[in-house]
């Protein structure tokens, strides 16, 4: 069963649809304008015995539509009425003309009469009940006029283009169908396409607006400039996510043990990046705080295998086969200022020491925070003393693995040693523009691919 296909889509497909109606029928309907009234010069020639009158048809015809098209906005008439009427009108005036030539000229015209059908096929934009009944309308308005007017005979009448313009305004029907059937989808996809990019955009605002919120609750977890100067004045930290919340994080606490003040700093590597990352940065930062606050007194390597267990245990780690080692790498300091001595304890972070243009490098454990593949042993504390004008420097591997340069490689541990030795006679302000120049620098168009972070303190 054929149905009115604008009866079944949306108002806003109609709207646009009726536009794109009006552009392509405006167009049509100018040019057959100008294109029947000229048809007259080649009717002089043609048939010359009917040339007045065939004009007198043209032009009250014309008039008649174009009329019609120049006050639809007034008329409210749709646009597809306007071509239609149009249609009808050539029906009219070339039925009249089909059915009043002798058989010779009747070949002359039927090209015209041809025309008009294809023209309709091409360029209207109307539903296939309109063009079946346009169809049913040439073919008995030409019977009729045939019985009145025609001098010639059935065979006669078909035999010399009747019959093929008969077959070819059936066959328009089908383009007219096709094209309306293509533009409604066409449209409606488009719409579909718009309403589904609103919704896509409303979820990643959401999304965003989420994230940003989450980046609040890590930066206020996250100790701030005036925490770093008021714990360790003579300290910087860089610190730049990949995405809008870090899987890297940093935390420092001052302490007292037998009277010497020590200075806490880790520094955490978390598996992934962006919200995964920045759940398990909270949740380190957040245990590594309950453990202090439950004995300031722990060694580095204490605190690690402390670290370890909540971390296994608020992830509910087993070790079986197949599951997700989540975890983090960890490297703790702690600084006795007034002794000039560092511990340190790292889960597969190293620390480095700057002293007179050298580099000593204490490495960690080659084990995370978290289950991993191999026997669980307790981590180890290494122990060095300090002199008076040495750099202590943690970092995760964003900077390290960084892609860049002119050979898009990683920028490796081996060109950061170099680096750091070369910025150690600086201020710790001027160190931490110095290797974010370095990294855009060595960055230049790449992505970032990981979150970076570096620390340094000076021993003073």
């Amino acid at each position: 069963m054929v149905n009115s296909e604008l009866a079944n889509i949306s108002n806003e497909v109609k709207i646009e649809l009726t536009k794109l109606t009006q552009v392509n029928h405006d167009l049509v309907i100018r040019v057959v304008s100008v294109l029947n009234i000229l048809f007259a010069v080649s009717d002089y020639f043609t048939a010359p015995d009917f040339w007045i009158r065939f004009l007198i048809i043209r032009l009250v015809i014309t008039g008649i539509f174009f009329s019609v098209y120049y006050f639809q906005e007034i008329l409210k008439i749709h646009p597809k009425w306007t071509l239609y009427i149009a249609y009808l009108g050539c029906i009219i005036e070339n039925s009249y003309m089909y059915n009043v030539l002798d058989a010779a000229t009747l070949q002359k015209f039927t090209l015209s009469f041809i025309t008009t059908f294809i023209g309709a096929g091409l360029f209207a934009i109307w539903n296939l009940r309109l063009s079946i009944l346009a169809v049913i309308f040439s073919i008995g308005l030409n019977a009729i006029l045939f019985v009145i007017l025609s001098p010639l005979t059935i065979t006669e009448f078909l035999s010399n283009g009747a019959f093929l313009t008969f077959i070819v305004a059936i066959c328009a029907i089908i383009p007219i169908h096709t094209r309306l059937t293509a533009l409604t989808k066409e449209i409606t996809y488009r719409f579909q396409l718009a309403a589904a990019s609103d919704v896509i955009a409303n979820k990643n605002k959401n999304i965003l607006d989420s994230i940003e919120y989450a980046k609040r609750i890590q930066d206020a977890m996250l100790p701030s400039q005036k925490d770093l100067d008021a714990l360790a004045p003579n300290c910087f930290v860089f610190y730049q996510p990949k995405d809008i919340v870090s899987g890297d994080f940093y935390w420092l606490n001052k302490s007292f043990q037998e009277e010497h003040e020590i200075l806490s700093v880790a520094i955490g590597d978390c598996t992934g990046h962006g919200v995964p990352g920045a759940l398990m940065s909270i949740m380190g930062m957040s245990s590594i705080q309950e453990i202090y606050a439950q004995d300031a007194t722990y060694s580095p390597h204490h605190i690690l295998d402390q670290l370890r267990k909540k971390i296994t245990l608020n992830l509910k780690q087993t070790g079986e086969l197949g599951e997700q080692k989540d975890g983090m790498d960890l490297g703790l300091i702690h600084f006795y200022s007034d002794k000039k001595r560092l511990e340190f304890s790292g889960a597969n972070l190293p620390v480095w020491i700057v002293r007179n243009n050298t580099l000593i490098e204490i490495k960690g454990d080659r084990m995370p925070i978290g289950i991993h593949h191999g026997k669980e042993i307790p981590f180890t504390l290494q122990s060095i003393a300090l002199e008076e004008g040495d750099w202590i420097y943690l970092f995760t591997d964003g900077m390290v693995d960084q892609m860049g340069g002119l050979q898009n490689k990683k920028y490796l541990s081996k060109n950061f040693k170099k680096f750091l030795l070369s910025i150690s006679h600086l201020t710790s302000a001027q160190q931490k523009e110095s290797i974010h120049k370095e990294f855009q620098n060595w960055k230049n168009e790449n992505d970032q691919i990981d979150d970076v972070l570096v620390f340094g303190l000076n021993v003073s």
